[in-house]
C-alpha cells in the first residue's frame, strides 16, 4: 500500500484500464478513479495534463501513460 495520491484516468471500454486497476487493486493501493466516458470536465482536466488517452495514472502528480508495470511499481514503491 502506498500513503502517495494516485488519481487514475479511464474511460469505457477499456482493456488496458481493466489492467491497471487490477494491478492497483493487487497492490493493495488506494486510488481515486475519473472516468472520462461521459464526463468532460474529467476529459479537460487529463487533457490540461497534455494526455489525450487511457488508461493514465498520476502518481504524486507525476504521470504513468498505459500500462507499465514496473514503471508504477517503483513510483508507487510496492
Amino acid at each position: 500500500m502506498s500513503g502517495k495520491r494516485v488519481v487514475l484516468y479511464t474511460s469505457e471500454p477499456c482493456a488496458q484500464c481493466d489492467k491497471v486497476r487490477e494491478l492497483l487493486d493487487s497492490w493493495g493501493v488506494t486510488y481515486e478513479e475519473k472516468t472520462v466516458t461521459g464526463n468532460l470536465e474529467n476529459l479537460r482536466t487529463m487533457q490540461q495534463e497534455g494526455v489525450y488517452g487511457t488508461p493514465v495514472t498520476f502518481v504524486e502528480g507525476e504521470k504513468v501513460l498505459g500500462v507499465q508495470r514496473d514503471r508504477l511499481k517503483k513510483k508507487l514503491a510496492v
